[in-house]
């Protein structure tokens, strides 16, 4: 990503990179963090002008985060649901049945990965990092399409791979847990004196029965174990040398579930996949013009297949064949950012992008036959941005920005952004911020609209006022706190009354509060305590759907044996949901993590979660009954890096 210098001195306590925070005295909280989310540039987390949520590697591994989900848990404002297949994020209260995650943008190292069908972003086996991968997490909420465009609706996502100094050498992971889930990973890292570095790593994982999403008959219920498998593959790999970084990724995620025999009488109960294919590749350069100029410029091609293969019963030959929806996507993303320094107290960022998507489709048909359905589109996005950050004086700044987005499905958009900084007082700073953003729809809504020749949606919009306060109260005590109100037009709902088809729906709107406390103490202790407490309703008054009014999240770990031994404990409550037949409980999951290091080169985890063996349940999707989310889990973890 582009990076461009802070033009005002530097503030009292430096700007340190992550590596440097790592090493601090851990009593004290981290106060100048660097992110890149809210701007596109990196500057410290005190000077964005958005609120931006930050766990690093240090975080994934001493709570024993298992997976890109996990770590959204662990965030203020987002909860996770899952069903027998796929796992949704809602965002401050705005959770809706059928939607992929196309309301969050998601981000790796600045590149959009969100797909080109669904829009959807994938955040469990089939996401492109393993979390050992990762340097550090960011979420910036509220909308972002002032600079984003589509899709940055609710929050922006980003994560930020390591670099080869992180991954040097070879270093070996491997997982096991009494679910019978089981992960391998081998990556190999260099740096070189002369100035480029790279690494290449790749991982499978496996999982022969997995745990059943709903209640069977007991007689059925080996079968039905049999049937539930899933087997996963990554493979991603990373170059930079002399401004220019190379990019590439690739996942392979098939999930065996049960289906019978469909135009059989044959009650026997067969085998059905599904199946996820990604590849990414990307080129990026940055470089400076001269002392005040600074140019980034990136391309990337991305391809997503999504396959379903159920059997059936063909009715002319008797033989079992399958069927079912594929969806392909093929699409490359440019970019093109160039920011100034020039005028003096401003920071001016103008930019250039396009999306350009070569193949959309959507098929529905026997294998080996021609499809009796087809859908597909004919895309490209092309947006310009234009941002300044203006330092009115010592103690405040100004944002101004804006972006026009223009498609061939959507009329153009013009989204603004406006966010003033007030940073009168030590260690604390204030920020009123001001944005609006929309969402068009996609082929698959599209798609499903046209069997039923309804016409296809209009694009959703958002626009949200927010004002939070941040302050350090000492070194080692530390809180965020943000009021917001939302109103949201047009909003893109699957009906649920008559016609399975998207609909604009009436007017919604928003309001929350989020609180966020970080303590150290001088043994080395660490607390982190989110609570989210948030309303959403229509214009009738009526509680918007799968909508909890509250969130709490709580990460505490202790030193045991210094940085040798580390104990963590994790709580994520989530209050009552209503669904449209049904109230779905709240619930309390808490997690308990072991990190021992007893040498560098080794590293042994041992986490169990969902420790009071919690019993309940989600509905992600309005078309299915309740889906059975996981019981207590024990999972065990060794690393070795050879050489350390």
């Amino acid at each position: 990503m582009g990076q461009t210098p802070e033009p005002e001195p530097a503030p009292a306590v430096a700007e340190l990179a992550l590596e440097d925070l790592l090493r601090q005295p851990l009593k004290q909280v981290p106060r100048h963090v660097e992110v890149s989310t809210a701007s596109r540039f990196v500057q410290s987390s005190a000077q964005a002008p958005g609120t931006t949520y930050v766990l690093t590697a240090e975080d994934i591994a001493r709570h024993g985060f298992r997976s890109m989900a996990d770590v959204l848990r662990a965030m203020p404002g987002l909860y996770v649901t899952k069903d027998s297949s796929f796992s949704y994020i809602g965002a401050r209260g705005l959770g809706r049945p059928e939607d992929l995650n196309t309301r969050l943008l998601f981000l790796i190292d600045g590149m959009r990965i969100n797909e080109n069908v669904y829009d959807a972003a994938q955040i469990g086996d089939e996401f492109f990092l393993d979390l050992d991968l990762i340097e550090r997490v960011e979420f910036a909420p509220g909308p972002g399409s002032a600079l984003y465009g589509n899709n940055a609706f609710l929050g922006v996502v980003n994560v930020l791979t390591k670099r080869a100094d992180a991954l040097r050498g070879l270093q070996m992971r491997t997982q096991w847990d009494s679910q019978g889930r089981r992960e391998l990973r081998a990556s190999w890292g260099y740096r070189d004196d002369a100035g480029w570095e790279g690494w290449l790593s790749a991982s499978s994982a496996g999982q022969d029965r997995r745990p059943l999403p709903y209640a069977v008959a007991s007689e059925d219920e080996q079968a039905f174990r049999e049937r539930f498998w899933t087997r996963s593959k990554r493979l991603v790999g990373s170059f930079n040398a002399g401004g220019w970084a190379l990019r590439f990724g690739a996942t392979d995620l098939t999930q065996g579930v049960p289906s019978s025999l469909q135009g059989s009488d044959d009650e026997t109960l067969r085998q059905a996949y599904l199946l996820f294919y990604n590849r990414f590749v990307s080129l990026s350069h940055e470089r400076r013009l001269g002392p005040d100029w600074d140019l980034f410029a990136s391309v990337s091609a991305k391809s997503h297949t999504y396959r379903e293969r159920y059997p059936f019963q063909d009715p002319e030959s008797g033989v079992q064949r399958f069927f079912g929806a594929t969806a392909i996507g093929r699409w490359t993303n440019w970019d093109l950012r160039l920011s100034t320094r020039q005028f003096e107290r401003h920071i001016v960022m103008a930019g250039l992008e396009v999306q350009d998507d070569q193949d959309q489709r959507i098929l529905l048909g026997a294998e080996g036959e021609p499809p009796f359905q087809e859908y597909y589109g004919i895309n490209r996005r092309t947006a310009w941005f234009l941002q300044d950050e203006w330092q009115l004086s010592e103690t405040q700044r100004l944002v101004l920005g804006l972006r026009r987005d223009a498609s061939n499905v959507a009329k153009a958009r013009v989204n603004p952004r406006l966010a003033w900084i007030w940073s009168g007082l030590p260690d604390a700073s204030l920020r009123l911020m001001y944005g609006s953003a929309f969402r068009a729809a996609n082929l698959n809504e599209f798609a499903l609209n046209a069997s039923w020749q309804a016409p296809t949606p209009r694009p959703e919009q958002i626009k949200s006022l927010e004002l939070s306060w941040e302050q350090a109260l000492t070194p080692q005590l530390q809180y965020r706190a943000s009021l917001y109100a939302s109103r949201l037009a047009d909003l893109i709902d699957l009906n649920q009354v008559d016609l399975p088809i998207y609909e604009n729906r009436v007017r919604v709107r928003t309001r929350g509060a989020e609180l966020d406390v970080e303590r150290r103490w001088n043994q080395g202790a660490r607390l982190r305590l989110g609570l989210s407490l948030q309303s959403s309703k229509e214009a009738s008054g009526a509680t918007l759907s799968n909508s909890p009014h509250s969130l709490f999240k709580l990460l505490f770990s202790q030193p045991l044996l210094g940085d040798a031994l580390q104990l963590s404990w994790q709580t994520f409550a989530m209050s009552r949901r209503s669904m449209p037949d049904q109230a779905l409980p709240g619930y309390a999951l808490h997690n308990v993590h072991l990190l021992w290091r007893p040498r560098p080169e080794w590293e042994l985890s041992v986490g169990l979660y969902n420790l009071s063996d919690q019993v309940y349940a989600d509905r992600p999707r309005a078309a299915q009954t309740e889906v059975r989310q996981e019981r207590r889990t024990l999972q065990l973890g060794l690393s070795w890096r050879p050489g350390s």
